[in-house]
């Protein structure tokens, strides 16, 4: 009866240190964190959209049982049996992470709204290298596949 009270009580700390952590990743998700506050210079006034990504993880896990000791190397000499022994364990884990950048600058002026793009050049590199990357990839594997 003592183990399923423990067990319950670890699953109230694991559901209240949930709570904590969800309630940090959706306080990230606000429209501050999207929208900067507007910035203004004479006529003009610029306000720049983000965007924002949060994910996460959780796991835990409880085991019970009967474990016997380790079985004697030959030639070991003990007056003792291998014992079965009462152990359990558990554990548990998370992460988590978000991230941010700019995706366009919105300009309001005399001239009216305009919306430009921050083009991310890194971002399109690296999407290029690995399209690039994989095709070779393929065409490797195309090629020994027909040679056979």
């Amino acid at each position: 009866m003592e183990t399923m009270s423990n067990l319950l009580t670890q699953a109230e700390k694991r559901e209240e240190q949930l709570s904590r952590v969800l309630e940090k990743i959706y306080s990230a998700a606000q429209p501050g964190a999207v929208y900067s506050e507007p910035v203004t210079a004479g006529t003009y006034t610029v306000i720049t959209a983000s965007e924002i990504a949060a994910g996460g993880g959780f796991g835990s896990g409880i085991g019970f049982g009967s474990p016997t000791t380790p079985p004697k190397q030959q030639g070991e000499t003990s007056g003792r049996e291998a014992q079965p022994t009462n152990s359990g364990g558990g554990g548990m884990g998370g992460g988590g992470g978000s991230s941010g950048r700019p995706v366009a600058i919105i300009i309001i002026g005399p001239d009216g709204v305009t919306v430009k793009p921050v083009v991310d050049v890194t971002k399109i590199a690296l999407a290029g290298v690995t399209a690039w990357g994989t095709m070779l990839m393929l065409l490797r594997r195309m090629r020994k596949a027909s040679k056979r």
